[in-house]
């Protein structure tokens, strides 16, 4: 497990450490969440790499990890509005997965690419939903 808690700190995911809601429903207290949450992380990718409900998968790792994250920066910070942005940007892209999938189907590997592509949209060191909605306010 020591092998991975350097990549755990630069995904920036050891902060769900002392994320206190969810450590009561650890059975043992030995269990990090960061390392579930790394192995939730490759996993998915390799099943959207296999091609195992990428839909799916991009869906909850794109909508469950960023409430989570909007719930705990607002009982601490009282800023939900930073987290606007990203959820007006996925919920776009939700949209019109189905037209995307579509019409990008013949690019390989695209279902890994839409899922990294949501992962930029809220990861705090890329933070790409922030750039698109500055970019859509300088146009619009």
């Amino acid at each position: 497990m020591h092998q991975v808690d350097p990549i755990i700190a630069k995904l920036r995911i050891s902060e769900l450490d002392e994320y206190e809601p969810l450590q009561k429903y650890l059975p043992n207290p030995k269990i990090k969440l960061s390392h579930i949450a790394f192995g939730t992380l490759v996993l998915s990718i390799l099943c959207t790499l296999l091609g195992i409900a990428p839909r799916v998968i991009t869906g909850l790792v794109g909508a469950l990890i960023p409430s989570f994250q909007a719930v705990n920066k607002y009982q601490t910070t009282g800023e939900i509005y930073t987290c606007l942005p990203y959820f007006i940007i996925f919920s776009t892209y939700l949209t019109f997965q189905g037209w995307i999938m579509w019409i990008f189907s013949f690019i390989p590997c695209f279902n890994t690419m839409c899922l990294l592509f949501v992962l930029a949209l809220y990861h705090p060191d890329v933070q790409l939903s922030n750039t698109i909605w500055t970019l859509l306010q300088k146009v619009l």
